[in-house]
């Protein structure tokens, strides 16, 4: 053969090998960005879960204490007693628009697209307050929102149902009425038949 394989010059690659620390770092540290990026955190504290450095073992003590002294507990009693719940204003827009399209649509100013949605719903004023490019909410008041956005999706989502169901009887009562008619037909028919074969 004049032609030499092409494998026989070239070193052949290691097999995989098992799992190095580094790489267990790396798809753990992916885990965790995934989860960072699937919600909406406002700080991120890292803690040590045990003074024995064996995974899964949980103190709470340690966690207590951790929590405490980083002022993260009263970060979050501040954040509570302040507006913790934020929205930019076009998700704000796009959400709630259902509850007020015509004063969504009012203005160009989204602040005062906004005061004029939250005075027709009335929704105190204190409840919320307005920024230059986000909509603050007390803890809870999000929760009024939703619950009168859920009662109009779900009259809407009803009265589809219905002309859906309506649509389908009808089809169905117009068939057995047309049956019905073809009946009285073939009836008045054979009756004719009958008589004018005598």
């Amino acid at each position: 053969p004049t032609t030499t394989p092409k494998d026989e010059g070239k070193k052949k690659k290691k097999g995989g090998g098992g799992k190095t620390v580094s790489s267990v770092y790396l798809v753990s540290l992916g885990e965790l960005m995934i989860t960072l990026h699937s919600c909406e955190p406002h700080f991120v504290r890292c803690l040590v879960p045990n003074t024995h450095k064996k995974p899964g073992d949980v103190e709470p003590p340690l966690i207590m204490h951790q929590l405490t002294c980083n002022g993260v507990l009263e970060g979050i009693r501040i954040c509570m007693r302040g507006f913790p719940n934020r929205m930019l204003y076009p998700d704000f827009k796009a959400r709630y628009a259902i509850l007020g399209a015509s004063e969504i649509a009012s203005s160009g100013d989204n602040k005062v697209a906004v005061y004029a949605l939250m005075d027709k719903i009335e929704f105190s004023r204190d409840r919320y307050r307005l920024g230059h490019t986000l909509v603050f909410f007390r803890a809870g008041a999000l929760a009024f929102l939703e619950e009168k956005r859920d009662d109009i999706v779900i009259k809407l989502l009803r009265m589809m149902q219905g002309q859906a169901f309506k649509h389908i009887k009808t089809k169905s009562y117009e068939k057995k009425r047309d049956q019905r008619e073809l009946i009285k037909v073939a009836q008045r028919n054979f009756r004719k038949y009958m008589a004018l074969r005598d």
